[in-house]
């Protein structure tokens, strides 16, 4: 299905281009990064497959789906605490708040944010408003995720968490994000879009043959897990823990997790 087509799209601010004959479409299912340099229009082509900009020229084509926005800039004078904003949000965007405070605990330990819970918004640091917005962004359930530049300001376990959780959407949800670090780009990505100008001068589709190791492992505890780069993780009980790694950086991750008292059950390789 395809949730996005535009030809010749073009979008103008108070006669300033944005973005200029950009004709491109995007299949649901679809990891899209956006990369070019700063004022490239990375975050205005983003927004205007979200439908945040409409077309001022060209057409274009949106399908009605449930769509997650998480802005690179946090809002910076929100009055509420971030358990109340995530409520707030939750609640809008979702018919019933079963489960919203069970995902909201879950979303805060993961991303290392439960102490600021009751902390105004206003009051955090620049990390952890983007955590939240990154949370509410998830909370949403959507079924197009758009991030502009989502790891600004996040430390790297947070990075890491990040990358963890979207690898654990299901496979139909449509993601695309702005980015110039390779993480995401490497770890998520099977379209990688360039832009220059406003103008698309690269779309290629990343066909990589990077080998892939899965690990089983025993953790004395489920926080060794943090900072491990991986790819994704999975706790099996309370004990154990399944990690697809890439291969070259696999025998760096058996060696933390050896001096970290794991032991492992099962190394094998995948594409």
């Amino acid at each position: 299905m395809k949730i996005f087509e535009a030809n010749k799209a073009c979008k103008k601010i108070d006669g300033r281009i944005l973005i200029k004959d950009v004709s491109l479409s995007i299949s649901q299912g679809e990891k899209v990064a956006i990369t070019g340099k700063n004022g490239s229009g990375k975050s205005s082509l983003l927004k205007l497959i979200g439908g945040i900009y409409t077309e001022t020229e060209g057409q274009v084509k949106r399908a009605q789906i449930n769509i997650g926005y998480v802005p690179e800039h946090f809002p910076e004078n929100i009055r509420f605490k971030i358990h109340d904003y995530l409520v707030l949000m939750g609640k809008m965007s979702s018919k019933t708040d079963e489960g919203i405070l069970k995902r909201i605990e879950n979303y805060a330990e993961l991303f290392a944010i439960t102490e600021f819970l009751n902390t105004p918004i206003k009051n955090c640091s620049k990390g952890t408003k983007q955590k939240a917005g990154i949370i509410q962004g998830l909370l949403k359930k959507p079924d197009l995720l758009l991030l502009d530049e989502p790891l600004t300001g996040l430390d790297d376990n947070a990075k890491i968490e990040l990358l963890n959780q979207l690898n654990s959407l299901h496979r139909e949800n449509t993601i695309i994000f702005t980015a110039h670090e390779p993480l995401l780009i490497e770890g998520l990505a099977n379209r990688v879009l360039t832009v220059e100008g406003g103008t698309v001068i690269s779309d290629s589709t990343t066909n990589k043959k990077e080998k892939l190791r899965f690990i089983k492992a025993k953790i004395p505890t489920k926080g060794i897990i943090t900072g491990i780069p991986c790819i994704r993780h999975e706790f099996v009980g309370e004990d154990s823990v399944e990690i697809i790694v890439s291969a070259k950086e696999s025998d760096k991750i058996l060696t933390l997790l050896l001096n970290q008292g794991c032991s492992i059950f099962e190394l094998t390789e995948r594409r």
